[in-house]
């Protein structure tokens, strides 16, 4: 599903999301261009995620970001380039690691191939990613250095804890997810005031801002997880808990009384098979801990919301505000 297949990440102002739409196709244009290769099977890998679609959610940061400064600059449309490819890597790793059979609706990578091909194409990404970069100047280059390195980091993290109760908690996901997920989305926002030379409190800002919807994002994904259908998701609901990775719904619930009993007997012995996982939802559903998270979401938007009232008035700072929004709307959260 693309950008504008989501109802509700539309920018408000009509005007803006006309613009945002050009220069997204422009984006789309130049993520084409990046994925190909003289060989045509590293082609036909390379493009196989990009072809099934995405929310360009880091995209569409790097080029509302770019309106604090010159969002004419066309380092912008390389800037946003460069964060997909760099995005869409970490999935072929992640479908690797979590062993996972579909990714955006069709058959992963990984299971289209074999690890081999998700691992190298992922490699290859990376590899155009900094390329890319390096045709935008040093600073780009060290800052997406640098948050390669934390994603990995957060990566990293996730593994060591997959399925250990011991060694997962609300502050050790966090922490996991700060690193994971949300430091990306951060890197596009400063990106983009970066690339359009943006006053450098203004820069500061919007990597603060991206913090917060990065964390609220991952906040939400982790309730849709558990809520939403096979159909909505278009993967098996649960599938964090297949994978041993105990989300903040979770672990809250593993807090409350009888039901928080029975869901940590269940998982005591590692991430719990169909039957296990099917009894684990239904007690995540019927519990508070939705409620907490969802507390949880809140917060970062209500962060997210305080940041973007400190950046110039106008139709960008209405999008950002819009596109919290929509991370509370999306998973029954408060905005």
């Amino acid at each position: 599903m693309t950008r504008l297949g989501i109802r509700g990440l539309e920018a408000p102002d009509q005007a803006l999301e006309e613009e945002l739409r050009d220069r997204l196709a422009e984006v789309e244009r130049s993520l084409e261009k990046a994925v190909r290769s003289d060989t045509e099977f590293i082609t036909e890998a390379a493009s196989y995620l990009l072809a099934a679609g995405g929310k360009r959610f880091r995209p569409l940061l790097v080029l509302l970001s770019g309106y604090f400064g010159d969002p004419s600059d066309p380092r912008l449309t390389l800037g946003a380039t460069a964060i997909e490819i760099t995005h869409l890597a970490t999935l072929y790793h992640d479908d690797v690691i979590d062993e996972a059979q579909t990714r955006r609706g069709r058959r992963s990578v990984n299971a289209r191939w074999d690890n081999t091909v998700a691992i190298l194409t992922g490699d290859f990404l990376f590899a155009r990613a900094s390329e890319i970069s390096s045709d935008l100047g040093t600073e780009v280059t060290r800052l997406l250095a640098r948050t390669i390195t934390i994603v990995c980091d957060g990566q990293l993290r996730e593994v060591a804890g997959s399925g250990r109760l011991d060694l997962q908690s609300e502050r050790s996901y966090m922490e996991t997810i700060r690193r994971k997920t949300a430091s990306l989305i951060a890197t596009s926002c400063r990106l983009g005031g970066m690339l359009s030379d943006a006053d450098p409190d203004v820069v500061e800002r919007l990597d603060d801002f991206g913090m917060a919807p990065g964390l609220g994002f991952q906040l939400s994904d982790d309730i849709m997880d558990i809520i939403s259908t096979e159909e909505e998701l278009r993967k098996q609901p649960g599938q964090h808990m297949r994978e041993g990775v105990y989300t903040l719904p979770v672990l809250y619930a593993l807090e409350d009384g009888e039901a928080g009993e029975e869901l940590g007997a269940l998982l005591a012995e590692g991430p719990p098979d169909d039957e296990g996982s099917r009894r684990a939802l239904e007690l995540l559903r019927s519990d508070g801990s939705l409620r907490r998270a969802r507390e949880a979401v809140t917060k970062e938007v209500r962060r997210a919301q305080q940041l973007a009232e400190g950046l110039e008035d106008g139709s960008a700072r209405r999008a950002m505000l819009h596109i919290a929004e929509f991370i509370a709307e999306r998973c029954g959260a408060s905005s």
